[in-house]
């Protein structure tokens, strides 16, 4: 016999000693080198309450922490049930609620970990969460829940010590920031499995920074402000529109000093939209910070256009449009963080859209455009029209696919307008289709080729021609609802064809005006129009529609009363 084959035999005994325990292991426990996922529920907890206990922070220090927000996914929609047994059954994934008793929010955590550790998998996929509000919550009209995710062996996450980390996924773009439909996948990717087909989210990531405290308190103020700001900023509009309405019909019977208060008011429209969404960057969110910065940028951002008045009065809206521009221009490179507190529309954590565009800035960007383009030569101001469209519509600038409809339909009707007597009627009206469906087209491959999925690019792979339609009819429900939770939102529905009316047969307050600058007339004219498609094409249409009957008609009424001011006060 060989030395070889005799250290060999030599060596079996030995080896069988070694390996009988760990076969002997797996035949005890067969979960064992399988991954496992727990979803722990915790009912009515806020985030900071969930992060305050210590077993759930070991665990956020082991991965992260976030916000999510509930989209109605199947499993946040389970009833209660604190029944359940602690040591999970077999199978790849566990879910299990966990109660506090007697209001004892502490106890959780012992119970939370004995779940996790009674499983004999190697490595655990472990998600702590609670997706119903807290009596505290409702009453701070908090609609974002806690949710923590930990990596690792059973016992490991949850020695962790030190600061908590932070959470994201590409649904948001946001760090700090999930939501209930990024679940699943986040589990099939644990697991490695397909998620299933009908899954919208995407898998949540560990990143780097704290948990988001600072971002929820800064939510959490805006909810409470947004909506007395907003409403006072609606009914100032609305009382510089009657205002001026009435200077109009009145005519040289108002004072002049009155007829220029009241034109510049109409004309600060734009300025305090812009206002409304950069008070979001400001570092303290109060009324004591954010409604003197409001004031502020409203009159500032329009009276410092004043000196172009004397020039041309139709400098102004040029002026004010190519500020608005740049402001959206930045605030796109800023990642629209001021859209997460905004303090007019939704802010983006709500979950209506996370990143890009909001649709209630959409009439402005259409306003805006067009106030500039009226200066323009007319292929300039069509071009101008369109990169605004591309800007709405692209994945890392706008990702506003109805934005970008809205805006290219503008620019095709800001050519027929403006071409009409060259084009004619059918040519004109080829010319909005084309011009909307080319445009719509470079913005739908754009999402497609993105190496980062869009709420854009998912709408591309689940709904056909059938559920276009379908999206189209609920979108029209959407903005119907919301004209019917708001009364404000039944201005501009009602204002846009009684402005449009207007500017087809003006009053003879308004016709000298347009007579004599018909870029002028037609560039309202075609913001109206464009107010109309954005109620179509967005899913929040009476918002998107807004700012463009704001920016139309207060155009309209601020160019006629500066210009008839300016007759009857300058010598």
């Amino acid at each position: 016999m060989t030395r070889a084959r005799l250290g060999a035999l030599l060596a079996l005994p030995l080896f069988l000693v070694i390996m009988l325990p760990v076969g002997a292991a797996a035949t005890r426990n067969p979960t064992l080198f399988v991954p496992r996922a727990f979803v722990i529920r915790v009912p009515d907890v806020s985030f900071e309450e969930l992060l305050s206990v210590p077993q759930v922070h070991a665990l956020a220090a082991s991965g992260g922490a976030a916000l999510m927000s509930v989209q109605g996914a199947r499993w946040t929609k389970a009833p209660v049930d604190c029944g359940g047994g602690l040591i999970p059954g077999k199978g790849a994934t566990a879910f299990r609620w966990v109660c506090p008793s007697d209001g004892d929010l502490a106890a959780i955590g012992p119970r939370i970990r004995d779940i996790v550790s009674g499983t004999g998998a190697d490595e655990v996929l472990v998600v702590v969460t609670s997706p119903s509000s807290s009596a505290g919550m409702r009453a701070e009209n908090d609609e974002l829940h806690p949710i923590v995710i930990a990596t690792g062996s059973p016992t490991e996450v949850f020695r962790a010590r030190g600061s908590a980390g932070s959470l994201t996924s590409d649904s948001t773009r946001r760090g700090g920031v999930v939501t209930d439909g990024d679940l699943i996948p986040t589990i099939a990717d644990f697991l490695g499995v397909d998620p299933p087909a009908d899954s919208v989210g995407s898998p949540i990531e560990v990143v780097e920074g704290p948990p988001p405290f600072e971002l929820h308190d800064r939510y959490l103020a805006q909810r409470r402000m947004y909506v007395p700001i907003g409403t006072a900023g609606a009914l100032y509009v609305t009382l510089m529109g009657l205002l001026a309405i009435a200077g109009v019909w009145l005519g040289n019977a108002t004072a002049w000093r009155l007829r220029r208060v009241v034109g510049w008011g109409s004309l600060s429209v734009a300025a305090l939209a812009s206002g409304l969404l950069a008070a979001g960057h400001l570092p303290e969110l109060s009324y004591a910070t954010v409604v003197p910065f409001v004031a502020l940028v409203t009159v500032f951002g329009t009276l410092a256009f004043a000196p172009l008045e004397q020039r041309d009065v139709l400098l102004v809206p040029a002026g004010i449009g190519v500020a608005v521009l740049a402001f959206f221009a930045i605030e796109a490179v800023l990642g629209w963080t001021a859209a997460l507190t905004p303090f007019v529309g939704g802010s983006e954590l709500d979950g209506g859209r996370f990143y890009g565009l909001p649709n209630v800035f959409v009439g402005l960007l259409i306003g805006s455009s067009l106030w500039v383009a009226q200066r323009l030569r007319t292929s300039v101001g069509f071009a101008l029209i369109v990169a605004v469209g591309l800007f709405a519509g692209m994945p890392f600038a706008g990702a506003n696919l109805g934005g970008s409809v809205s805006l290219f339909a503008a620019a095709g009707l800001w050519l027929a307008v403006r071409e009409r007597e060259r084009l004619g009627v059918w040519k004109g009206i080829g010319a909005v289709v084309g011009v909307t469906v080319l445009g719509t087209a470079v913005v739908l491959v754009g999402h497609a080729i993105s190496p980062i999925e869009t709420h854009v690019t998912r709408f591309e792979g689940q709904v056909g021609l059938a559920g276009a339609f379908e999206r189209f009819g609920d979108r029209l429900r959407v903005g119907l609802d919301l004209v019917a939770r708001n009364p404000f939102a039944l201005v501009p529905v009602i204002g846009l064809p009684v402005a449009i009316a207007a500017v087809l047969r003006p009053p003879g307050g308004l016709r000298a005006v347009l007579e004599r600058d018909p870029a002028w007339r037609d560039a309202i004219l075609v913001t109206l129009l464009a107010g109309v498609v954005a109620y179509v094409a967005n899913d929040s249409g009476p918002a998107a529609a807004g700012f463009a009957f704001g920016l139309g008609l207060g155009g309209l009424l601020g160019v006629s009363l500066l210009s008839g001011a300016r007759k009857i006060g300058e010598p």
